[in-house]
């Protein structure tokens, strides 16, 4: 890879111009991370996992370093204030991506069942009250009957930056618990007591996390990490030697498939060998690029999943292409504030846009002389780079050289759901004119997981349980996962004690193409008790999920799915993503496909 040494003429350029936007946007349209929000107290600071912390004038979200101290939604606990009887609270706490397990003892309150402790609290086998809630985990959600539980983890970056992407996941999670207790219990009778997690601060923090749900509130399944790297990095140093189940519901990376997990790491997500084919074959066949009047810039995020999938696509690109620029970036949640992510991010722009061959607008004269296509493999972070892209090139060659074209701007599936606001920003953020050349030019791949019909389903009754607010397709990954997680404890017997091993065995009952069909999109209660009342029976189902069918390999977790190919419809001032095309594979065991349009059924995606 590229070491990232901007010429001083270079970030010249950049730095120049604040990322190529109007002065005073390049701000806005940086992602939203923790600094940039003002405060004057902690009443200042509320987040959907609990309440911050106002510290030297910015918030610093539940999980940076500080204790949390109200609550949120009702029928959420999120809150350590300490309950009216004196309590031992034995929690993981972090400072920034450091882990610092501690226990703090202000007295003990014995007990036999978990109502004899506060409502933040379970009654631990030592028979004394223990905190559910540390610096990471922030949320409590009981059944109705607290003292006959089983808890559930879950493990989400649901702070800034990623909170727009990643709370309706948590929030599709929370209904799927709230679904499930309402229709069914597992063998023995307990219900779903949830335990919510924050790792935003990265992979340390997830693993945080993890230490906490197995060591205080005693999970035997996860719901997460929802990056690849998190996943690996709990599994190895947390759940796998714990026998604790985990299943993700976005994690893709390839290596996911070939580390020793004990068959207890499953996803929803397929592997990226799928989608880094479709995207190969995108690039180099059905978009009918030019391989020598064309030039190609590939940005990765700099962790598992994007330096994996960047791995697989690169010899093809590098062979097919004469002119193609590899360069990887840190994830947004390394950076202590939004200046310091746009500088980072400046001077990875101003390194492409200072490669031999990429010209001036003063000096264009073939394509390319400047960027053709942008690849862009990342997750919510890539609205800083494509705005600010744009914004430099509408000031730096578009108003200088009209020839010059926007590049076409692809976004791998972590970017799909950030492709309508991404256009809707360029609007506010001084880059009107250029809006809908943005609209058109917009383009993403991502695993076919989502059914239209059960999606509308789960949509209703996520408006229900948070009204107002709109499930991205992305959610009903995290329903999927937490729905199969219950289903596989049902087929646990009764008596017999709940394990990540157990889990896992009854995973395979789920996806038995001769079991009972269980449509995530008839009645709640309906689909629910069908696959409780089978699964106690000993019998088999094939769960249809709102992501789709989940046919995983019982052998290893691994599930498969074609790719869609989406582009933006509507209007520049209102985009709607549109999945316009199909990478559709070939029979197993293939990986490989072919791209065809969804309005012909046949190749191009046009």
């Amino acid at each position: 890879m590229v070491t990232r040494t901007p010429s001083r003429a270079a970030r010249r350029v950049l730095l120049g111009t604040c990322l190529g936007l109007p002065v005073g946007a390049a701000c806005s349209l940086a992602l939203d991370l923790d600094s940039t929000k003002p405060c004057v107290s902690d009443g200042d600071c509320l987040y959907t996992t609990g309440q911050g912390a106002c510290v030297d004038g910015f918030c610093q979200p539940p999980g940076s370093g500080q204790e949390s101290s109200s609550t949120g939604d009702p029928t959420l606990t999120s809150t350590t204030t300490p309950s009216t009887d004196d309590s031992t609270t034995t929690q993981g706490t972090t400072t920034g991506n450091e882990t610092d397990d501690s226990t703090t003892t202000t007295g003990v309150t014995e007990c036999e069942l978990n109502s004899q402790c506060g409502d933040d609290e379970r009654c631990s086998d030592a028979g004394v009250c223990v905190s559910l809630l540390s610096a990471e985990c922030t949320v409590v959600q009981w059944p109705e009957d607290r003292d006959d539980v089983e808890f559930l983890g879950s493990i989400m970056p649901v702070s800034p930056p990623f909170d727009t992407l990643v709370v309706p996941l948590q929030n599709a999670h929370q209904l799927a618990v709230e679904d499930f207790n309402a229709h069914a219990s597992l063998q023995s009778g307990q219900r779903i007591a949830w335990v919510g997690c924050d790792s935003t601060g990265g992979a340390s923090t997830a693993v945080a996390a993890a230490e906490h749900l197995r060591d205080v509130v005693g999970v035997h399944a996860i719901v997460g990490p929802v990056f690849s790297e998190s996943v690996r990095q709990v599994a190895e140093d947390v759940t796998v030697p714990a026998d604790i189940f985990v299943i993700s519901p976005t994690a893709s990376a390839p290596s996911l498939s070939n580390f020793a997990d004990d068959n207890l790491v499953w996803r929803v997500t397929p592997s990226d060998v799928y989608q880094g084919n479709a995207i190969i074959d995108r690039f180099t066949i059905d978009m009918g690029i030019d391989p020598v009047q064309s030039r190609v810039l590939v940005l990765n995020k700099d962790d598992a999943y994007g330096n994996e999938l960047r791995d697989f696509i690169g010899p093809d690109f590098q062979a097919y292409f004469d002119n193609v620029y590899f360069d990887n970036y840190p994830g947004p949640e390394t950076f202590p504030d939004q200046m310091a992510m746009l500088a980072e991010y400046a001077g990875i722009l101003a390194q492409a846009l200072t490669q031999p061959g990429v010209t001036d607008a003063a000096s264009y004269v073939d394509p390319q002389d400047h960027y053709t296509h942008i690849l862009l493999i990342g997750t919510s972070e890539a609205e800083a780079f494509i705005l600010s892209y744009v914004g430099l090139w509408a000031q730096q060659y578009f108003a200088m050289n009209p020839a010059i074209p926007l590049p076409i701007i692809t976004v791998s599936h972590g970017a799909v759901p950030s492709m309508e606001q991404i256009v809707i920003n360029a609007g506010a953020a001084g880059l009107g004119a250029v809006q809908p050349l943005l609209f058109n030019n917009m383009r993403g791949t991502s695993p076919n997981i989502f059914d239209a019909d059960n999606f509308d389903a789960f949509n209703f009754r996520y408006q229900i349980l948070f009204p107002g607010e709109e499930a991205l397709t992305s959610s009903s990954l995290s329903y999927d996962a937490a729905l199969a997680a219950m289903f596989a404890m049902v087929t646990i017997p009764e008596g017999e004690p709940i394990t990540g091993t157990g889990i896992a065995n009854g995973m395979a009952r789920l996806n038995d193409p001769r079991g009972t069909v269980i449509d995530f999109g008839e009645n709640v209660g309906t689909f629910i008790q069908a696959a409780r009342n089978a699964l106690a029976a000993g019998n088999t189902v094939d769960l249809q999920g709102v992501s789709g069918a989940l046919n995983w390999d019982p052998t290893n977790g691994e599930i498969r799915a074609d790719v869609l190919g989406w582009r933006l419809a509507g209007t520049p001032a209102d985009p709607q993503l549109n999945p316009y095309c199909l990478y559709a594979l070939m029979p197993e065991p293939a990986t490989t496909g072919t791209w065809i349009s969804l309005a012909t059924g046949m190749p191009p995606c046009g």
